[in-house]
């Protein structure tokens, strides 16, 4: 990353693909960069589409980590209190319509309800008989729940629905689910990978969910730093003052980049953590 430090004091960073390897693993260095950037007075901020409740322990092990933005950007969590500051959640009649797209055609998906993914014993089994010998098991083991019941379940969703993840069996099923859903609702539909849908609210979106944090801080557009690699974080570095793409980002999304760093793979938001702090400090 070059050019100058635009004072930037808070770091809104994605989760899987971006500060995880692929193998769901946060490396060394790159928990190294993350202490060091909360040391130097830099709001680290995860964004993720995962629940609260999938956040890796490495990670939130690391002290001075306060903020999470989870379930693209429908739930910002305070840590401190545990108060939810902002949500834009599906009301209750919307998710369980949606959720009976995936249920009658026999397809992987949960629903997302206080931090958690929720899914029937027969979907879960699906699920896990295909993410079990998969990096992503662990994750899906920490996250999901199983429910005898999933509609009575979203009806006793106090605060709504957080999301709903579909796992398409295909990419020609995947639009086509996308196209039918967004064509029915007023909602907001993300495509994250080659078969999966992921359904929110309107406002279930990392950059707006970004930029309330920011405000709420005192931070302006141009103290934001963020970092992604796909479709669902667009929204997050088209609202940062400093918009870092990964080396393994799609072109879309380094195209819509300030910069781009290396992979995942090769500790790529390290290198950017590394290098601001040099600046930072100087």
């Amino acid at each position: 990353m070059n050019g100058e430090n635009k004072g930037i004091r808070l770091l809104a960073i994605d989760l899987d693909g971006t500060l995880l390897t692929n193998s769901k693993q946060l490396t060394d260095r790159t928990a190294a960069a993350l202490r060091q950037a909360i040391s130097a007075g830099l709001q680290v901020v995860p964004v993720t589409g995962r629940p609260l409740g999938g956040m890796p322990a490495p990670l939130m092990d690391i002290p001075g980590i306060r903020y999470v933005i989870s379930s693209n950007g429908a739930v910002t969590t305070d840590l401190s209190s545990g108060q939810h500051i902002r949500t834009a959640m599906l009301d209750r009649e919307t998710a369980a319509a949606i959720a009976e797209i995936p249920v009658s055609r026999g397809l992987i998906h949960d629903v997302f309800i206080d931090g958690l993914g929720y899914c029937e014993q027969a979907f879960f089994d699906l699920q896990w008989a295909f993410f079990r010998d998969k990096p992503p098991a662990a994750y899906v083991k920490q996250s999901r729940r199983v429910t005898d019941n999933l509609r009575e379940t979203i009806r006793q969703a106090r605060e709504g629905i957080e999301n709903i993840w579909i796992m398409a069996g295909s990419t020609r099923e995947r639009d086509e689910i996308d196209r039918m859903i967004r064509a029915a609702w007023p909602v907001q539909t993300v495509l994250t990978a080659a078969w999966d849908v992921e359904v929110g609210s309107p406002d279930a979106d990392k950059g707006k969910a970004v930029l309330d944090l920011a405000g709420r801080l005192g931070i302006g557009r141009e103290g934001i730093l963020a970092m992604g690699d796909n479709e669902n974080d667009l929204s997050m570095l088209l609202s940062a003052g400093t918009a870092v793409a990964m080396g393994n980002a799609p072109e879309t999304v380094r195209l819509a980049a300030d910069y781009v760093t290396d992979t995942n793979e090769h500790d790529g938001a390290a290198r950017v953590m590394e290098q601001l702090l040099l600046r930072h400090t100087a």
